[in-house]
């Protein structure tokens, strides 16, 4: 904590002076290889040469990390686990995001290779997140892999048994789309029995590697409306409130436009790192590569900036990786502000 105290005093705050990101979240996409064929993401149809980043290509990009400033970080793919030299990489994460470092992978491999990765997150109170979009038959179409469903859960069971007194957050992200809405329930009853906490995300093709399908739109009606008041104050879940009620506006057009990058430069915004060292926003290409660069000359760049203008004409988005970023430094009222900060001790507990 005091560690983190000074990195803020000593170098947030001059950023914020600036209007420049602290660059308080950063994903760091590991690996374009996954053993999933999701509905909702090419990542596994990018041709970038290596598919995976090496221990010393992330130490470069750890390093520049921590002279700009870096608090909460993902450690993600593609499939994370896939990586030869993950058990470096999430040391040396570990020591680089002073706030929390979470490793997020599908939980869809060899049990053995999860059952390595999980441990070594565990034991340095790592965060672990996966993904759990469907049951059965339409968990094997979302996320295009066979019993998809069977493995996810058996390894969430393995992962919790083996949590003993580690302070890692275990959690399983559901993203809402028209063909799961039933389901989400017992998904989040699911994950409840294992011992893992819930958020939920909404089906989006906002970013680089998601891309549209038709069948998964969301669509306002009363299938919607069913969930959405299920969700409404749900205790299992981690997601704001405010965020969960803002979800049916949005499907129907009606939500305000609130963007990190525009509308809260600083403390907002979310970067992300693909595994040739690209630096990403949110759409809009790459706005750096952090092999070339450090962290001072892309925010300080005339790319940063043309990006920031053509987020000006964005028509908005509902995502729980800006939207409800924006929400939570954002209440709207003393109401939401103490919400807010039931969820955040939440996390702790």
């Amino acid at each position: 904590m005091i560690a983190t105290a000074k990195q803020f005093v000593t170098k947030a705050i001059p950023r914020m002076v600036k209007r420049l990101p602290v660059n308080s979240s950063t994903e760091i996409r590991l690996t374009r290889l996954c053993t999933q064929r999701c509905r909702q993401c090419s990542v596994y149809e990018r041709t970038t040469e290596p598919p995976s980043m090496d221990f010393e290509s992330f130490k470069i990009i750890a390093q520049r990390l921590r002279e700009y400033g870096a608090y909460i970080g993902f450690i993600s793919g593609g499939e994370a686990t896939l990586v030869p030299e993950l058990d470096k990489i999430l040391l040396e994460s570990k020591k680089t995001f002073t706030q929390a470092t979470t490793l997020v992978t599908g939980l869809y491999n060899k049990t053995p290779i999860i059952e390595k990765y999980a441990s070594i997150s565990l034991a340095n109170d790592i965060n672990i997140q996966t993904s759990l979009d469907g049951l059965g038959e339409l968990g094997d179409y979302l996320r295009g892999a066979k019993n998809f469903s069977d493995t996810v859960l058996k390894h969430m069971e393995l992962i919790s048994k083996k949590r003993g007194n580690s302070k890692s957050l275990l959690y399983a992200n559901i993203v809402i789309n028209n063909l799961n809405l039933e389901q989400v329930p017992d998904l989040i009853q699911h994950a409840v029995d294992l011992g893992w906490k819930t958020t939920i995300g909404v089906y989006h093709t906002l970013t680089e590697t998601t891309r549209f399908d038709e069948e998964m739109k969301l669509r306002p009606g009363k299938k919607l409306d069913k969930i959405l008041s299920f969700l409404d104050a749900n205790h299992n879940i981690l997601n704001l409130n405010s965020f969960i009620l803002g979800i049916n506006d949005y499907i129907q057009g009606q939500a305000p436009k609130y963007c990190a990058f525009t509308d809260a430069p600083s403390l907002a915004t979310r970067t992300t790192i693909m595994e040739n060292g690209d630096l990403h926003l949110c759409y809009g290409g790459a706005i750096g590569n952090l092999y070339e660069q450090n962290l001072n000359e892309i925010f300080t760049s005339q790319k940063y900036q043309q990006a920031k203008e053509l987020y000006n004409t964005c028509k908005g988005c509902w995502t729980t990786c800006y939207t409800q970023r924006y929400l939570l430094i954002h209440p709207r009222s003393i109401h939401e502000l103490l919400e807010n900060i039931k969820k955040i001790m939440n996390l702790r507990t």
